[in-house]
């Protein structure tokens, strides 16, 4: 039988770096409607993710936990200034995209809701993964589009998921993402680094 994950991190003090896609208020408050609806309906030791620490990572760049021979913050020290020109220059050769999230689903980790991948997405956590390097290390994307509702508290079988269907589907328009620095998991304490635009310019316009 498959068994939750406790999450050790919950809430401890960390330094982590993520591209991601925070919503906007009206999505922030359908998310929390539907979180209100799975904890009503769910006997599972749920961790709720607070409503303002809500997203859905494009690509993490330096992770919470310890990956590397060197401190977090001595990574990005070495590494932050090009990654971020790196990160900012495919952002904008990237257009505009629509999510639309149309399930709840369960996993040993966490429940979360998530979408279809979309095209331009995909091809930016692909070209990010290709661009930046590290000890022979390169950022891993999330296989799916995602936002995790919950982590859990306690090691007990994966719950089954119930929520009121009128929550979803959800669609989100994605104009803008949000490079930041993580320092209490999960986003509970941030500090934007850039929030540069999607705007599907070419390398080529871009050039001349």
């Amino acid at each position: 039988m498959i068994r939750t994950k406790i999450d050790m991190l919950w809430f401890k003090r960390c330094c982590a770096f993520h591209l991601q896609f925070l919503p906007d208020r009206e999505a922030l408050s359908k998310l929390c409607l539907l979180q209100d609806s799975i904890e009503r309906d769910s006997a599972a030791s749920l961790s709720r993710v607070p409503a303002t620490s809500l997203h859905m990572t494009v690509v993490t760049l330096v992770k919470a936990a310890a990956q590397f021979g060197i401190p977090n913050e001595e990574v990005w020290r070495q590494n932050g200034e090009r990654w971020t020109e790196i990160v900012e220059r495919l952002i904008d050769e990237t257009p505009p995209f629509d999510v639309h999230f149309h399930e709840v689903a369960a996993s040993e980790a966490a429940i979360f809701v998530k979408a279809e991948e979309p095209a331009e997405l995909q091809r930016l956590r692909s070209a990010i993964s290709q661009a930046i390097c590290f000890e022979e290390w390169r950022p891993t994307p999330p296989s799916i589009a995602h936002i995790t509702l919950f982590r859990f508290f306690a090691e007990e079988p994966v719950p089954a998921v119930s929520f009121d269907a009128g929550c979803l589907p959800m669609g989100v328009r994605a104009g803008s993402l949000t490079l930041l620095e993580e320092h209490v998991y999960p986003n509970v304490e941030i500090n934007i680094l850039s929030e540069p635009v999607l705007r599907g310019k070419s390398a080529e316009s871009c050039n001349r």
